[in-house]
């Protein structure tokens, strides 16, 4: 019987045997020539087999319980998702079913985030794969023409021309690829500077002015000079920088790009907004253009899609009570909103 190999129901199952048969004894010897010597023997004996009775059923039970108890354990190893094990008792097996129903949604759960991470890398992968294959084909083309002896001066200075501006783009997006792994690993220390907002923004505006004065697109600050931000002024300028040339991108000739900063009790606000087409509402739903490798409906063909989500986690890294969001202006084109909370609040 598999019951009677359990050692947790043998032994004691033994030792009652052992107490009913020396209990039997000690009555027989003491009650010896007594006329009602056989009723108390049949009575102890009666109890003793009743206790026998209720230590094997309750024996049962419990293993039952145990048995079931295993499997559904072996079973979560196994990846499934029965854990509930629906015993709300109280003692010490039950303290011990939620401890390991607690273990092993654990396990669950850190398994769909790995599987979750594997994803990301791989369809980070393949962003990345599908975004430098047109570059390097462009580079490959152009290499082959200025191979060609018939080609004039004016198309090969065009040619490297070209050559140059993609590898600017290797390089910006090289650089941006290895600021969120820093970001990710954790291993990017965030500085404490004290500058003023019309020192960030024209560290922002120095690359890019000159940019959009060859777009014609005008260039707007609105930046109060004694405001000053305490924060890690290289990479919030990084992180604004992908904001501004965002904007620029979708403007076009003749219109603006303005970048707006207030300051209250609680948080210093930036605003960065442009004249262009807006915002597709679809990107703006759940801000989906800041997640990365987004690339939105009006994207540019240079478009990678990191851009904007460097700079959402730059700026929940410096503070994760920091917001950074977008929406469309009433009277036409994109603003993004930057507000930076104060460190002494």
């Amino acid at each position: 019987m598999r019951l009677l190999r359990n050692p947790e129901v043998r032994y004691p199952l033994l030792a009652l045997l052992a107490a009913a048969g020396l209990s039997l004894g000690l009555a027989a010897l003491l009650l010896k020539g007594e006329p009602y010597r056989g009723t108390v023997l049949a009575a102890v004996g009666g109890a003793f087999a009743l206790c026998g009775v209720i230590l094997l059923t309750a024996s049962l039970f419990h293993s039952r319980k145990v048995r079931d108890f295993t499997a559904k354990a072996r079973g979560s190893l196994r990846g499934s998702r029965d854990l509930k094990f629906d015993d709300f008792s109280e003692g010490d097996f039950s303290d011990l079913q939620n401890v390991v129903e607690k273990m092993a949604i654990s396990h669950v759960l850190q398994e769909e985030q790995l599987q979750k991470e594997k994803n990301i890398l791989k369809d980070s992968l393949e962003n990345i794969s599908h975004q430098l294959k047109t570059p390097l084909q462009a580079l490959t083309t152009t290499g082959e023409q200025l191979m060609a002896d018939e080609m004039t001066p004016a198309v090969r200075k065009r040619a490297a021309r070209r050559i140059l501006d993609t590898t600017d783009r290797f390089s910006e997006l090289v650089k941006t690829l290895l600021e969120l792994s820093k970001l990710d690993a954790g291993a990017e220390i965030f500085r404490q500077d004290t500058f003023t907002a019309r020192e960030l923004i024209d560290r922002v505006c120095e690359t890019l002015e000159i940019i959009m004065e060859l777009r014609e697109i005008e260039l707007i600050k609105s930046v109060p000079p004694e405001i000053t931000i305490r924060s890690d002024m290289k990479l919030l300028s990084q992180a604004l920088i992908n904001i501004v040339k965002n904007c620029m991108e979708h403007t076009p000739a003749g219109g603006t790009v303005t970048i707006a900063v207030s300051d209250d009790e609680v948080a210093t606000q930036i605003r960065i907004s442009d004249t262009g087409p807006g915002i597709d509402p679809e990107d703006l739903s759940g801000q989906k253009l800041f997640e990365r490798f987004h690339r939105g409906k009006n994207a540019g063909p240079n478009s990678v899609g990191i851009g904007l989500a460097f700079t959402k986690q730059v700026i929940k890294g410096l503070d994760d009570k920091n917001e950074v969001w977008a929406e469309n202006r009433p009277e036409g084109g994109a603003m993004f909103t930057v507000r930076l909370k104060k460190v002494n609040v």
